[in-house]
C-alpha cells in the first residue's frame, strides 16, 4: 500500500498551513461554512483533535462575547452578525495551526525544516517542541491548584482586568520558572550527550 513520505508530507503541510490561515481570516464569506466542515473533519481524524478543539472553542468564548459586546453596544443589534462572522474568522485562523500541531510529530517536522533551518536553529526547535507538552502539563496544574486556593479564573473572571492579572501571578509567572528550569536540563543534556554545532546531528531512521 502507498504512503505518501512524511517528511514531504510534513513540508507541504508548512506551505500550505499560513496559506489557509490567511484564507480563513480575509478569503469571501461563502468558503467559511465548508472550511469550517473541512477543520472539524480533519481534527476528528487528528489525535485528540475533538477534545483540543473543545478547549479552543472554550477559550475562546470570552473573546466572543467581548467583540459581541463591543459591536453590541457600537452598532446596536445591527452589530451583532458582524461581530460573529469576525469570531468564525478568527478561529478558522486558530484552526490551521492546532492541525498542524496534532497531525505532525516533533521529529517529522525537524527533518522537514532541516533545507532552511540551519543546525543550531534547528536544535533549539528540536528542543522546544520536546519541551511543549511537558508545558502544556504543567500550566493545567497549575491553573487547577491556583483555582483550588481560590483564584478568581472562570471564563467570568477573564471579562475583567482582574481575571487577567489572576492568572499573570497564579499561572503565567510560575510556568515562566519552570520553563527556564526545563530549558537549563535540556541544555544539560545536550551538552552530556556531546552536542556540537560543527557535527550534523544523528537521528532513529524511520522503519515502515
Amino acid at each position: 500500500m502507498w504512503r505518501p513520505d512524511p517528511v514531504r508530507l510534513t513540508q507541504a503541510k508548512l506551505l500550505a498551513v499560513p496559506a489557509l490561515t490567511l484564507l480563513g481570516l480575509s478569503g469571501p464569506g461563502v468558503i467559511l461554512g465548508p472550511m469550517a466542515v473541512l477543520w472539524f473533519l480533519l481534527l476528528w481524524r487528528a489525535p485528540k483533535g475533538l477534545r483540543q478543539l473543545r478547549r479552543t472553542l472554550l477559550f475562546m468564548l470570552p473573546n466572543w462575547l467581548l467583540i459581541s459586546a463591543v459591536y453590541g453596544l457600537k452598532f446596536g443589534a445591527a452589530g451583532l452578525p458582524e461581530a460573529a462572522l469576525i469570531s468564525v474568522r478568527i478561529l478558522l485562523g486558530i484552526l490551521p495551526g492546532l492541525w498542524f500541531y496534532l497531525s505532525t510529530p516533533g521529529q517529522t517536522l525537524i527533518r522537514a525544516l532541516d533545507p532552511w533551518l540551519s543546525r543550531r536553529n534547528a536544535t533549539v526547535l528540536q528542543a522546544a517542541l520536546a519541551l511543549l507538552p511537558t508545558m502544556v502539563n504543567e500550566a493545567q496544574l497549575l491553573f487547577r491548584l491556583a483555582k483550588m486556593r481560590g483564584a478568581h479564573l472562570t471564563g467570568r473572571d477573564f471579562l475583567r482586568p482582574r481575571g487577567y492579572a489572576e492568572l499573570g501571578q497564579t499561572v503565567l509567572l510560575p510556568l515562566l520558572v519552570q520553563l527556564m528550569r526545563f530549558s537549563e536540563q535540556q541544555a544539560l543534556a545536550l551538552r552530556s550527550r556531546g552536542y556540537q554545532e560543527d557535527r550534523p546531528l544523528t537521528r532513529f531512521k524511520e522503519i515502515l
